[in-house]
């Protein structure tokens, strides 16, 4: 976006407002700047403008401006088209404290934002008394067509059902690590990536923390590492294969346990044992750990790992290696790249002499001069020759 883009604003007639309910509900999600920008869209005189127009009414930078345009799409309060180089500004009213707090993403960011006290405070403020007589579109207007049988059906839209997966992991025995973080994490996710409540739920219990709960970084650099294109095991050689179904089969500290005992006749310290749950809280997932142990006491042959493991899972999250194969190929190629940089310092290297200190190639050690002092005195006489025709001589 530009200042001397063009925009037109639609809509703006024909949107409801309460001011109080978007001071209540919206502000603290939106900020003073999303505020002032959707009133603004709302009064624009003529609706037609440039961005610069805006920006000089708002008093404010061109990234604030497309930073408020991001907040009340998000919110969808506006929605945006790209029309040739011209903005299409389609705004939206906003929602009635009922729809807002049983949208479970907005009540989240709001509880974010504003604190749960107040946030229920806002729903007691919000709340009827008496019992809900009113009718669904489908009591009133039936089809002949549809069954009034209830039929289940796998969920077709992305939007999030968080009572149902609250459900499974109360079945389950799953809790939250922090309700309202944890909470935002999973609309992200399954914004992102296409997913019912039930899927991401699946996934969530396979990445969940020892302690039963919930995990969202796991959760992610699984997803990530599910769309991520992953070699083939038949890529690998048989040993390489050998290594992989190893890190994906064991739990990681039971495998720091073998390793240690059978070459070190050892145990994992306790140092060591926290810093793989806190790698686990960290989102590497346990194929990775175990990549990790074996490639320290395995390859490296150290005896302990706590004080070089992390160092290295930070470097392959920095290169996004999210599974065993991916950790095998980047060994490969480190184990490549050292061995050719070995190479390199062993072979010996021909410095540059000093110039004029180069011996020159036809120079021969063994050389004897054999002239004769006949042939001597002539080649002294050409010189002095020479050397009186330089001068000026005749």
């Amino acid at each position: 976006m530009r200042p001397i883009d063009k925009f037109t604003v639609k809509n703006a007639d024909k949107t409801s407002f309460d001011a109080g309910v978007f001071v209540m509900f919206y502000q603290p999600i939106i900020g003073r700047n999303g505020f002032a920008l959707y009133q603004l869209l709302r009064a624009f005189p003529t609706q037609k403008g440039r961005l610069s127009d805006l920006l000089n009414h708002l008093d404010y930078g061109l990234n604030d401006l497309m930073n408020g345009f991001d907040l009340l799409s998000a919110l969808h309060l506006l929605d945006i088209y790209d029309n040739h180089g011209e903005l299409i500004l389609d705004l939206q009213s906003h929602l009635t404290p009922e729809l807002f707090l049983e949208d479970g993403l907005y009540k989240q960011l709001l509880t974010d934002k504003i604190g749960l006290p107040a946030l229920e405070k806002l729903a007691r403020e919000s709340d009827f008394s008496g019992q809900k007589i009113s009718k669904k579109f489908s009591d009133v207007y039936r089809v002949a067509e549809v069954p009034e049988t209830p039929v289940v059906s796998v969920p077709t839209d992305t939007k999030l059902d968080l009572a149902a997966f609250k459900t499974a992991m109360q079945d389950q025995g799953v809790q939250f690590d922090d309700e309202t973080k944890d909470t935002l994490a999973l609309y992200a996710l399954a914004d992102k990536f296409d997913l019912d409540w039930y899927k991401l739920f699946k996934i969530a219990e396979t990445t969940k923390n020892a302690d039963q709960t919930l995990n969202t970084a796991n959760i992610s650099r699984h997803l990530i590492a599910q769309n991520q294109k992953q070699p083939r095991l038949l890529d690998f050689s048989k040993a390489e294969q050998g290594l992989i179904r190893t890190a994906k089969s064991e739990k990681p500290e039971a495998l720091l346990t073998q390793i240690k005992k059978r070459r070190f006749d050892g145990h994992p310290t306790q140092k060591e044992k926290q810093l793989l749950v806190r790698l686990s809280r960290d989102g590497v997932l346990p194929e990775i750990q175990n990549m990790l142990i074996i490639y320290f006491l395995e390859i490296r042959g150290y005896s302990n790992v706590s004080d070089y493991l992390e160092e290295q899972a930070n470097r392959w999250k920095k290169d996004q290696v999210t599974s065993a194969e991916l950790a095998v190929r980047w060994l490969a190629t480190y184990q490549r790249k050292q061995t050719e940089k070995a190479t390199a310092q062993a072979k010996p290297q021909q410095k540059a002499a000093p110039v004029g200190s180069k011996t020159p190639d036809w120079y021969d050690p063994d050389y004897k001069n054999e002239t004769s002092r006949d042939q001597q005195a002539e080649l002294e006489k050409i010189r002095r020759q020479a050397l009186e025709k330089m001068n000026g001589g005749e």
